[in-house]
């Protein structure tokens, strides 16, 4: 009798372990797919620890469940030995923090081995219950067989719809980091800031929804953020897209992440539509101002023949509510003008987009009143090979928008075409921040004093920075340079800092006051370029000793210029930037005209060579930079890559500035800024 129950507990371990050594390893693929970084950073961490988990819990139910069959031969007397069915593959090296990229073709192999795992071990587990059952013999791991099974299915509906997405809207290869790190396994991904709720609630046509994903991206907190809403928004599809634009276009245009061809599209939608809605508005206000400015000559005109005080005091005090009805429309009246002008510098910026060969305007956001904010970009980012962006500085306003700042983006992509005509440029007005104004008080967040505007304008520079990564052509060696003129120059240095070694490929800094750090390595960028014209004097701002002080044990102390609030000169050797040529203007350097012609595009101008020279660090074309005058011992080198950042640097928490540490001498005379 005991031979007959050990003979079928012997023939039954033989099963199980030919059913072990068939499927322990079913998952083993997938991992080593992982493991050779086949989809690295955002949810990758997450979902590789969920595989692994999932592995070994596998090999441990055939494992335990041959244990327990040995063991029960052994009692009855007989001999019995368990091989061991654990396998040995590569450890998944998927980064815990941001993301890098992913090889589409391999994840579409890595989908393909877990169907078929999932559907060979929901079979094999209920292979091994029942041979377990049969015998009466119990393993509390049995279900893991199974259970593996159903949840690589489970996976397997999930990633084979995202891998689509992918699929319609690149090319096989390696994918962006938008589709990396969350159009891929949008479900494993970091959600801190209820990403997800949001954009569902978005896709739902929930306009609230849309303004807190505009809101969040302000912030610059999620550098994710960006890759997500550009997976979302490809995910909507045709229909639901035109669909929001249609309903909240001035917030679906200004969503980083979103292809450059939808922003503009919706963006000059809401143009249009403010146009034609600003008009009648404003024909409203002023009747209704004219009506109480009628409705108060008739009071004051009643006044006069009135002496009972009572009733003469009843009069004034209708006439005080009414003059302060007036003033408030005379703010709302000016405020519409104010944005007709803005639209008008807008649309004549815009114009100089598809002139003599020159790429068309893409609107890329738009905001209107106050300063004003507007993004336009001369070709199509997406489809760049190199797109650069320029940040203004001191004084600039969007209702200048059609002078010289969308002159000098519009030279700046003739002359980088014009040298590498065979790549596609992608030039880039970037008035998305509150560019500090002369006439500012002198506070932290306005004036040109003080780093306060750039801090406050950097986490908007990062957010349109990580767009652009999120929708940048895939599978080609895209340059992004980042441009900064004047104070721009320090919001372009402040945002670097905010991802380092994740901000762009390029800086350049030109007629700079300081970037905000005493060297180029802190900015965490390769290459780092820095233009100033010898007449400038704005760049030598961050040369001139800054005497600060501060109130201690022992009086007052006096602090060198490396601490002054904007930084030191960039230009100084001991910044460890690369510096390229710009000529003397042949203007009086107390006129500060040189300090805006950069951009000069006069062939017979003097120093043309500025443009030239910034046009071919877009292109990278190192090599032909023109070079300092032989007499001038300026350095020429190409750019090196910087060493890794330290942690931040700390500022004077209780220092100030002695006097005014100026930036700028004198202020700008046009309303487009310097």
């Amino acid at each position: 009798m005991a031979a007959n129950a050990t003979a079928e507990l012997e023939a039954a371990l033989s099963r199980i372990t030919q059913l072990g050594r068939s499927h322990a390893a079913a998952l083993d693929s997938s991992v080593q797919y992982m493991a050779a970084n086949a989809w690295v950073g955002g949810g990758a961490p997450a979902f590789a620890q969920a595989l692994a988990a999932r592995r070994t819990a596998l090999q441990s139910a055939f494992q335990d469940a041959a244990e327990e069959m040995a063991r029960r031969i052994r009692q009855l007397g007989g001999q019995a030995q368990v091989p061991s069915f654990s396998t040995s593959v590569g450890m998944a090296a998927a980064r815990p923090s941001s993301f890098s990229g992913m090889d589409v073709a391999a994840m579409g192999r890595l989908v393909a081995d877990l169907q078929r795992a999932g559907s060979e071990l929901i079979g094999a587990g209920q292979r091994l219950t029942a041979e377990l059952s049969a015998l009466c013999v119990t393993s509390p791991s049995t279900r893991q067989v199974g259970d593996a099974g159903v949840w690589a299915e489970e996976q397997v509906r999930d990633l084979r719809q995202r891998l689509a997405v992918i699929q319609q809207t690149h090319d096989i290869g390696t994918a962006s980091q938008a589709t990396a790190a969350f159009g891929l396994f949008g479900g494993h991904a970091p959600d801190a800031n209820g990403v997800n709720k949001l954009t569902a609630a978005a896709a739902r046509g929930d306009a609230m929804a849309l303004k807190a994903l505009a809101d969040l991206q302000k912030t610059g907190k999620d550098k994710t953020l960006a890759g997500r809403l550009s997976v979302w928004w490809r995910q909507l599809g045709p229909l639901a897209q035109g669909q929001l634009m249609n309903v909240s276009p001035g917030l679906v245009g200004s969503l980083n992440g979103l292809p450059a061809v939808d922003r503009d599209k919706a963006n000059r939608a809401y143009l249009a539509a403010q146009k034609s809605a600003i008009p009648p508005e404003l024909q409203r206000l002023r009747a209704s101002s004219a009506a109480l400015g009628a409705e108060m000559k008739k009071l004051n005109d009643q006044m006069a023949g009135i002496r009972d005080s009572y009733q003469k005091y009843g009069l004034s005090q209708r006439l005080e509510q009414l003059r302060d009805s007036s003033e408030r429309l005379k703010e709302s009246i000016g405020e519409q003008e104010l944005k007709m002008r803005q639209l008008a510098a807008v649309e004549k910026g815009m114009a100089r987009g598809g002139q003599n060969g020159r790429a068309p305007a893409f609107l890329l956001q738009l905001e209107l009143g106050g300063l004003g904010k507007a993004i336009v970009s001369f070709g199509d980012p997406d489809k760049a090979d190199n797109v650069a962006v320029y940040v203004p500085g001191t004084d600039t306003k969007l209702e200048g928008f059609g002078g010289d700042d969308s002159r000098r983006v519009a030279s700046t992509w003739d002359q980088a075409d014009f040298f590498k005509p065979n790549k596609k440029v992608a030039s880039i007005a970037w008035l998305g921040y509150d560019a500090p104004q002369w006439g500012t008080a002198a506070t932290l967040d306005g004036s040109p004093a003080f780093i306060g505007a750039a801090e406050k304008g950097a986490p908007l520079l990062v957010g349109f920075v990580d767009g652009l990564h999120a929708t940048r052509k895939l599978g080609s060696d895209v340059r992004l340079t980042v441009l900064g003129h004047s104070y721009g120059s320090t919001t372009v240095g402040t945002a670097a800092r905010l991802r380092p070694k994740a901000f762009a490929e390029q800086l350049i800094f030109v007629g700079s006051p300081g970037v905000g750090v005493p060297k180029a390595k802190y900015l965490a960028v390769d290459s780092v370029w820095v233009g100033e014209a010898p007449n400038d004097p704005v760049s030598y701002i961050g040369s001139i000793p800054t005497l600060l002080i501060q109130e201690g044990p022992d009086g007052v102390k006096f602090f060198p210029k490396e601490t002054a609030p904007l930084g030191v000169d960039p230009g100084d050797p001991e910044f460890g930037a690369n510096r390229f040529y710009v000529p003397d203007s042949g203007d009086p350097a107390v006129t500060a005209k040189a300090h805006s012609r950069y951009w000069d595009d006069d062939s017979m101008a003097a120093n043309t060579a500025s443009l030239k020279n910034i046009a071919h660090l877009v292109n990278g074309q190192y090599d032909a930079l023109i070079p300092f005058p032989k007499s001038s011992d300026a350095p020429t080198a190409t750019p090196l890559p910087s060493p890794a950042a330290p942690d931040p640097l700390p500022r004077p928490l209780n220092a100030m500035p002695l006097g005014r540490p100026s930036p700028h001498p004198l202020p700008s005379p046009s309303p487009g800024g310097e």
